[in-house]
């Protein structure tokens, strides 16, 4: 029997990992026809504040402290109506063994104080294997108050080696389920990363925007439904290359939605996707003309309909933290207030969450010190829009 020589080896093994790796992807690829066409749920009209007329401008600027040297990577939710609830991660620096996933609940201007919920080591005990560090969490809640917590996990390697994990509370966040990972692939099962919230779907479940770091950088959308406890999990492709990630979706009605996209390529723009089938096919990502830092953004869609984004407006750096408004969605953007602007300084990664009132709730990283949580309504918004600004 010959043996082969050292060159024709590598060769076959090169040639097994492609075939993994399309066998792998092969999943998140392919539309799964014995599935009916996704409705996506959308958001009810907006009423009025506590009494408040909906033209009298509110806006409130809070300040999450923290115990540890660096923060960052918000998300909020609303368990239950006035109610918020906060989670970030933060350690002595990003990526560091000893981050934990923060979580805090606030009424108005009231907030608990920080517990660490996830770390690295309670991970690995739950999950039954080792766990290097912790990353991006995004905090959702239904209805009922059930909340939600989709947050990354690292065993080996960087951010294109982690997996994205599950636990769930029922009571407020006073407990918890155990951390569930979520099986996506046959083989790998990693570089899948999270970081802007979900959109309800009719009938129950969820349909959150990941990103994938590995082969390329390109969005997919994870499908969740199941009870606590026993959450079933699956992925589809947007597309692919290395044009566009870390997307943020935003429902235009049960069938239509856009995705925009942070940066994955040397031209410094924001990227745009359609879909009109309830996420089985979308558009090639176009650009808006708004510029990306390669930092990340998020969107949501106001009770009027217009589409409201937080981003960096400039093509370098996160030394500002801007606001912008499209009346056709996405087509047209009209710059709007800076909500930060100061050279050298960092404001990065907004969450944007619409609440039952109608407000507006805007979470950031500020300077890797804090995470501040910004609250608005349109009549504020609409009076601190300049009235030029647009961008084709």
């Amino acid at each position: 029997m010959r043996l082969l020589g050292p060159e024709s080896r590598r060769r076959l093994g090169a040639l097994a990992l492609l075939l993994v790796v399309g066998i792998a992807t092969y999943r998140s690829t392919s539309r799964p026809e014995s599935r009916s066409a996704p409705r996506f749920r959308v958001s009810p009209p907006e009423t009025s504040q506590a009494g408040t007329p909906p033209s009298t401008p509110r806006h409130r600027v809070e300040t999450l402290g923290s115990s540890v040297a660096s923060v960052h990577v918000a998300s909020i939710c609303e368990p239950s109506p006035g109610t918020l609830a906060a989670v970030w991660y933060g350690g002595t620096r990003e990526g560091a063994k000893d981050v934990a996933i923060w979580f805090a609940t606030g009424t108005g201007d009231r907030w608990t104080e920080p517990a660490d919920l996830v770390t690295a080591a309670r991970a690995s005990r739950e999950l039954g294997h080792y766990v290097r560090k912790v990353g991006n969490a995004v905090l959702f809640a239904d209805d009922t108050g059930r909340m939600s917590l989709l947050f990354v996990t690292i065993t080996v390697g960087g951010w294109s080696g982690s997996s994205l994990c599950l636990k769930e509370s029922t009571d407020g966040g006073r407990t918890w389920t155990p951390s569930q990972r979520l099986v996506l692939s046959p083989f790998f099962n990693i570089s899948e990363l999270v970081k802007n919230g979900p959109t309800p779907l009719e009938g129950g479940g969820w349909v959150v925007p990941i990103y994938h770091e590995l082969f390329g950088k390109f969005p997919e959308l994870l499908w969740l439904e199941g009870a606590p406890g026993s959450v079933s999990a699956r992925k589809t492709r947007v597309f692919g290359g290395r044009t566009a990630f870390q997307p943020s979706l935003v429902a235009l009605d049960p069938t239509q939605a856009v995705m925009l996209c942070r940066t994955a390529s040397g031209q410094r723009d924001l990227y745009l996707s359609r879909t009109a089938d309830g996420g089985l096919s979308w558009s090639p990502p176009e650009p808006t003309g708004l510029p990306n830092s390669d930092s990340g953004i998020d969107a949501v869609r106001l009770a009027d309909g217009r589409l409201l984004l937080a981003f960096n407006d400039t093509p370098d750096g996160r030394a500002n933290l801007r606001l912008a408004v499209s009346s056709d969605a996405g087509r047209i953007w009209t710059r709007g207030p800076f909500l930060e602007n100061e050279a050298g300084a960092e404001f990065s990664y907004p969450f944007l969450l619409r609440s039952r009132d109608g407000m507006v709730h805007l979470a950031y990283t500020w300077k890797r010190k804090a995470i501040r949580i910004v609250s608005f309504n349109t009549a504020w918004l609409d009076a601190a829009t300049p009235a030029t600004g647009a961008t084709p």
